[in-house]
């Protein structure tokens, strides 16, 4: 769990199945996902992300900002859209929900179109958020550290 001035995230570090990477291969062309870190990311929500209204459309864009501000590393993908942030799209999308159940087996339900993700402790009050990089754990683990130096915790 990190917790900043500006944020609380629970986060994880994983190295990403061979399965992933190469469906990955779409979603961030012409990258060497060689080595491929994943970094899923969840921010505690006071909403649940089920249902659609004003409130919750505000309060998804805002932990999007959020996600954005940490941007440590050179690419994530968009929980909206699942698509990246900062490189070229490819033809396919990052489903975090999904990758989410493939990494740490988190539950999750389906709501019209979309699925939700089912946080173990927060249920449908998460939004999660997908953080890539092919940075050796050291490097990774380094930044982090630093990031938590920087930003620390409202006393």
């Amino acid at each position: 769990m990190f917790e900043s001035s500006f944020i609380k995230l629970e986060y994880s570090i994983h190295v990403s199945p061979m399965r992933m990477t190469r469906e990955l291969f779409t979603v961030f062309p012409g990258k060497d996902l060689t080595n491929l870190l994943v970094v899923p990311t969840f921010q505690k929500c006071g909403n649940q992300m089920v249902a659609w209204d004003a409130a919750i459309a505000k309060e998804k864009d805002d932990r999007l900002e959020n996600a954005k501000a940490l941007g440590f590393w050179s690419d994530m993908t968009d929980p909206a859209s699942g698509f990246p942030n900062y490189t070229e799209r490819g033809r396919d999308i990052y489903p975090d929900v999904e990758g989410c159940h493939m990494l740490l087996k988190y539950d999750f339900q389906a709501a019209g179109c979309c699925k939700i993700l089912l946080h173990p402790n927060w249920g449908s009050k998460v939004y999660p958020a997908t953080f890539f990089t092919t940075a050796p754990l050291d490097v990774l683990q380094n930044i982090l550290e630093q990031v938590q130096q920087d930003y620390p915790p409202r006393e």
